[in-house]
């Protein structure tokens, strides 16, 4: 395929970045120009005869060298069947892949396919000799590849075809074609790909013995470039020490200094002096850029660089070969950054490691450990510890486990005490005293703060107490100690037992629905009686029922004859259930008009629920009563005068009332008697720690880092 050729310094740089995009040296692969002779490799146009090779003078547009491809159409008759174009042949196997390591990359060349439809070649790679492990890593459309890989790792290659329908070919082996690149810039690299050239200008020679061999790079040719070429001291060919040879107004310069070291600088027209440039040097690559005010400043090395991970405190290796220490730099891959076990203190991720040492046995690769470590911030926290001892035990300790990093501790909690002295109503007056304990793991016990308090009567007092330590790991603690204290008090208070239990009483329904006058009836519910004997006594009784009510009422005649006038009797009916003020809550229902009516409105009030709280009366039955109403009978129709209709005396009204689920929870209570044991009440109630700052091991850490050297 057709190469660009190399663009003469002078050219501006505006034309210069235009054709470089064409010829595909920079930009996008998109805005590479494509050639008349790359359609016609790629199979989508014909050439003409042998016009590709006449002078571009000699042509005019692209019809005059070239013709489409148009695909193969198969026409049938009426009869016929199918049609349509020519499929593409099955793609071959891939053949002759060979590679060629160059400084940081590698060439892959392969044979071109000579079966019809082809579209592209895929390039698979992999790091093991295993096609099963390879990724695709490029697809090509010619019959070359070069993988930029920037390092010399060993990778292993694999090609195949593929067709313009999709199918695929074999690939060129089971076993990878190995391909790697090379840490040096070799002879093959500065090999000039021209057909004008019968020898490649570039060589080695050794200037000085073998034993002490010293190697030049020689140019064999002639140096053509546009603009002046200024050559000091040049012997036999060769640039002396402190020499320099400049190319394309300063562009390119090629000198060794007073050292003996040969470098290279590559800037733009005119030289460095108000240029960026880069510095070929000792086997380094540099870069530096041009300011005003700075003038110039170092912008950036290449270096050798390697990547990996590894786990919190344990070795890493780092490949060959740096030939001294490298710079080591970390990053968080797949690490806790936050301990829940320090939920009051601001926590900071630090990544670190250890100084890189030689590796024992592998030369040019080094050792270190990378480590991870929370950060805490000085803090604060309170636990709810809600220990209680209540009993005639006039001493109690209470304990909690070992907390990190302690400054200070503060401890809330209260305390009662009480004791009859065995006669009536009188009381010995009490003294409660706590003592804050303190001790590290395995330490011994550390009596810090003590508070006493008296009691008053019986009242509960709230105490704290406090304790500053040197910053570690404490377990701590209460004592409590109640005793008697000088003198007594009298009360008439009564100290009693409780318990409850829960009784249910039988359903009661009942139906109303009076055949002459007006009915009401009255209903007590009841549970039976509540009382257990042997000292107890009924404190309160709470009540709880479900209720269901349908109400139906109508309108007829007063009288049985229209003789005596038309007067209705409204159908009316009403149930009245007590509430827990002693009051009722009604539920009742009215005809809606004043016409007479056979038919029945009907009302109902389902899955009622009722609970009562009775204080006063405690015998097992609710007040006041369960009260039902119904409105006096009617006639279903009137009778003429001589006539022999007799109109029938029916209700007017129906209440009806379910009293379901009824159930009852007694409170009893009893008097205790006169002890003269103390009863004393110790509560922990929370802890308040003032905690240090400190750091903490992330020990499951695992860690992305870099080396970068020489």
């Amino acid at each position: 395929m057709a190469k660009f050729p190399a663009l003469p310094a002078t050219v501006d740089r505006y034309v210069r970045e235009f054709l470089n995009r064409l010829a595909g040296r920079s930009g996008n692969a998109g805005d590479k120009a494509v050639l008349h002779s790359e359609l016609a490799e790629l199979g989508l146009a014909r050439e003409k005869g042998q016009r590709l090779s006449l002078p571009a003078s000699t042509v005019g547009s692209i019809t005059d060298t070239l013709e489409p491809v148009l695909p193969e159409i198969t026409v049938t008759g009426d009869g016929g069947s199918g049609g349509g174009v020519t499929a593409p042949n099955v793609p071959t196997p891939a053949t002759g892949l060979s590679s060629n390591g160059i400084f940081g990359a590698v060439i892959l060349v392969w044979d071109a396919p000579a079966y019809n439809g082809h579209n592209h070649t895929e390039v698979w790679r992999a790091q093991i000799d295993d096609r099963a492990q390879a990724s695709l890593a490029h697809e090509a459309s010619g019959s070359r590849y070069t993988d930029v890989t920037g390092n010399t790792t060993l990778h292993y290659y694999w090609v195949r075809h593929v067709n313009s329908a999709g199918q695929v070919g074999g690939f060129n082996a089971l076993a990878g074609t190995a391909g790697q690149g090379t840490a040096i810039i070799s002879l093959a690299d500065l090999m000039l790909e021209s057909p004008e050239l019968s020898e490649q200008p570039f060589s080695v020679r050794n200037i000085s013995t073998e034993a002490e061999p010293e190697y030049v790079l020689i140019f064999n040719g002639y140096l053509a470039v546009n603009g002046p070429v200024n050559i000091s001291q040049l012997q036999s060919g060769e640039l002396q020490n402190g020499t320099a040879l400049t190319v394309g107004q300063g562009s390119i310069e090629l000198s060794t200094g007073s050292d003996g070291f040969g470098q290279m600088v590559i800037t733009g027209s005119g030289g460095i002096a108000t240029n960026d440039y880069l510095v070929l040097k000792e086997g380094r690559i540099e870069s530096y850029i041009y300011t005003a005010s700075s003038g110039h400043v170092r912008y950036k090395e290449v270096r050798r660089t390697e990547s990996g991970i590894g786990r919190h405190n344990q070795s890493v290796v780092i490949p060959a070969y740096f030939k001294s220490q490298p710079t080591i730099n970390l990053y968080p891959r797949d690490i806790t950054v936050y301990n829940a076990d320090y939920p009051n203190q601001s926590q900071r991720l630090e990544l670190y490691h250890s100084s890189p040492m030689p590796h024992g046995s592998i030369e040019g690769a080094w050792v270190f450990k990378p480590y991870a470590r929370l950060l805490l911030a000085d803090g604060s926290k309170t636990e709810v510890r809600n220990a209680l001892y209540q009993g005639a035990s006039n001493t109690t300790t209470f304990t909690r486990g070992g907390v990190d990093q302690v400054k200070k501790v503060t401890l809330k909690g209260r305390v009662a005490s009480q004791r009859s002295t065995g006669s009536g109503g009188t009381w010995q007056n009490r003294k409660v005293s706590v003592t804050l304990r303190y001790r590290q793991q395995w330490g011994e016990w550390i009596d810090g703060e003590t508070v006493a308090v008296d009691i008053e009567q019986f009242t509960t007092h709230d105490i704290e107490l406090s304790q500053t330590m040197t910053q570690g790991s404490y377990e701590v603690g209460l004592y409590f100690l109640a005793e008697d204290r000088e003198g007594a008090f009298n009360s008439g208070s009564v100290t009693y037992d409780y318990r409850d239990e829960n009784k249910i009483a039988n359903p009661y329904q009942k139906t109303l629905s009076p055949t002459n006058s007006a009915q009401t009836f009255r209903h007590t519910i009841s549970i039976g009686d509540p009382n257990i004997g042997s000292g107890w006594e009924i404190n309160r009784i709470l009540y709880f029922a479900k209720v269901d009510i349908r109400l139906e009422v109508r309108n007829l005649y007063r009288y049985d004859s229209k003789a005596w006038g038309q007067d209705k009797v409204k159908g009316r009916a009403r149930v009245r259930l007590p509430n827990d003020r002693g009051e009722y809550n009604t539920y009742e229902k009215t005809t809606s008009n004043d016409s007479f009516s056979k038919e029945w409105e009907v009302t109902r009030f389902t899955d009622i629920s009722m609970r009562w709280e009775d204080v006063v009366h405690k015998d097992g039955n609710i007040y006041p009563e369960v009260e039902v109403w119904a409105e006096r009978a009617g006639y279903d129709g009137q009778s003429q005068a001589g006539s022999f209709y007799e109109p029938n005396y029916v209700p007017t009204s129906l209440a009806y009332v379910h009293i379901r689920d009824i159930a009852a929870t007694i409170y009893y209570q009893r008097a205790q008697p006169v002890s003269d044991a103390p009863l004393n009440h110790f509560y922990w109630d929370t802890t308040a720690y003032d905690l240090g700052a400190t750091d903490v091991s992330v020990s499951d850490a695992i860690i992305h880092w870099t080396a970068t050297g020489e």
